[in-house]
């Protein structure tokens, strides 16, 4: 069985893209990662029930700005109490925020109604949000082996790449030195190192 990896760095380099793609399978099982595949979601029923426009002032819901203003002048508070300093066995009145803030809310009458319909839902949802959690999740691991796979194929691509430009270089200058082989591998130290010719001399000797 090969692998990607079992092929030299110059056979990876020499690879199509379909080439790659024929192994991917196999190296996903060989890193013990499973294949992705879209899950299957649950259908979730869209609901069109009307909203009323409530005033709200910290929690407490009143049917006109009116009532909400009027039960602010009475300068209600709550019991409250500071746990990261005296715990909460000391309360204390506290003045509520006075803000008023308008809400939308449904009929209570209107949500008992289709009751049904909505454990549905929220057991679809539920059911919706964990498989798209664990699809992300084996998406995740698949796209860390196979990025992988195709980050090393671009990099080979690339180097043989360079290698080849540094080979044509050489035999232009070749050419313009009438075959001279020391006058050319002057020239060519200007632009390229010992090692980086050497490299490329032995990637193309086969």
């Amino acid at each position: 069985m090969n692998t990607y990896w079992n092929f030299s760095e110059k056979e990876r380099s020499l690879m199509s893209e379909q080439d790659v793609t024929a192994l991917l399978d196999v190296e996903l099982m060989t890193q013990g990662v499973t294949k992705v595949i879209a899950p299957t979601l649950r259908g979730i029923q869209l609901i069109d029930l009307p909203k009323t426009t409530f005033y709200e002032v910290h929690g407490i819901v009143f049917k006109t700005a009116t009532e909400a203003q009027s039960f602010l002048n009475l300068k209600p508070m709550r019991s409250d109490y500071d746990y990261y300093t005296a715990g909460s066995e000391y309360k204390y009145p506290k003045a509520i925020d006075g803000r008023i803030e308008s809400v939308e809310l449904y009929k209570q009458s209107d949500v008992i109604s289709i009751k049904d319909v909505l454990t549905k839902n929220k057991v679809a949802k539920e059911f919706n949000e964990q498989a798209q959690k664990e699809y992300e999740k084996t998406a995740k691991a698949q796209e860390k082996v196979l990025g992988g796979v195709w980050d090393d194929w671009y990099n080979c691509k690339g180097r043989a790449s360079s290698l080849q430009k540094i080979l044509d270089t050489k035999k232009e200058y070749l050419l313009l030195t009438n075959g001279d082989e020391d006058m050319a591998k002057v020239f060519l130290l200007k632009i390229y190192n010992e090692e980086e010719i050497a490299s490329a001399t032995a990637w193309f000797a086969d």
